[in-house]
């Protein structure tokens, strides 16, 4: 793991993240015109990478999630009382199964409050989703396709970024103990939180599982009319060294495409029945693009 670090040693940033693959979601829309034949405006040379997030607090002691300088990232409100430490703590690795709506949930809060954020895979990420959900596009990096190492470009992205997404079920590519062992090493020293997302369980080193389960859409009316405007989901917590799951009903996506508590749902009633509507009505919400990226 050292070695991926030196592979970069030297080298401008904006070096290091091209040969990582590396594409700010805020470039896409050009990306795609070009590949189009359409002119593309010219874009001056990005500045200097991410700034190097903080050393890990030493203490093994929680740091408040409300205190100056918190070690503990912010996450939205219906999340926050899931988690252990109210937020993303720094060093640690949540992993995230059965929904990206989901993710990007858990991502929005940290980004809106100038956190960077990567994702390495996912190459079929709705880059509109994602803005819809809350994140800011200018800090949130792409590597869709990260080659047969992308525990390399992890490595090199945590020493830079505060929150690496990571898809476990690349093509190919296995993720043995002392590999996971490693990065999560690697985590920790840097102070960034690593989030694999796939399936329960993929990620044995996570101190904290999401699962989102169920699911029923709202927007239609009785007889079928209508526009789907969120998605009821039941969101079930694991933490390491607290017993038993918790868990709380949420709107993933809410009618505006951010997070939202479902509070006409009880918790233990079942995700069925007649739809119910959600949000004002209004003009429709746009068309999701469709971008591919070659990473």
């Amino acid at each position: 793991m050292g070695g991926a670090s030196s592979l970069f040693d030297g080298q401008a940033p904006s070096r290091r993240w091209s040969d990582l693959g590396v594409v700010r979601a805020s470039e896409l829309r050009g990306r795609r015109s070009a590949r189009r034949g359409a002119p593309v405006e010219e874009r001056p040379e990005p500045g200097p990478g991410p700034v190097a997030p903080p050393e890990p607090v030493a203490s093994p002691e929680p740091v408040p999630a409300d205190r100056e300088g918190s070690a503990v990232l912010p996450v939205s409100a219906p999340l926050a009382g899931l988690l252990p430490h109210g937020g993303l703590r720094r060093g640690s690795a949540v992993a995230v199964c059965g929904s990206t709506s989901l993710l990007l949930a858990l991502l929005a809060e940290a980004s809106r409050a100038g956190s960077w954020c990567a994702v390495v895979g996912l190459p079929d990420l709705g880059v509109q989703a994602a803005a819809e959900a809350g994140l800011d596009l200018a800090r949130t990096a792409l590597v869709p396709r990260p080659g047969p190492r992308p525990a390399a470009v992890v490595a090199a992205l945590v020493d830079g970024v505060d929150v690496v997404v990571l898809d476990t079920t690349l093509p190919g590519v296995r993720w043995p103990a002392g590999e996971r062992q490693r990065l999560g090493a690697r985590v920790r020293q840097r102070g960034a939180v690593l989030v694999p997302v796939g399936a329960a369980g993929a990620w044995p080193g996570a101190e904290v599982e999401l699962r989102a389960e169920g699911s029923a859409w709202a927007g239609l009316g009785g007889d079928g009319t209508g526009r789907l405007r969120s998605r009821r989901v039941r969101v079930r917590c694991a933490a390491r060294g607290r017993p038993g799951d918790q868990e709380e009903p949420l709107l993933l996506p809410g009618p505006a495409g951010t997070c939202l508590p479902d509070g006409e749902l009880p918790i233990g009633a079942p995700l069925t029945g007649p739809p119910r509507r959600a949000g004002q009505t209004g003009e429709p919400l746009p068309a999701p693009a469709r971008i591919g990226v070659a990473g």
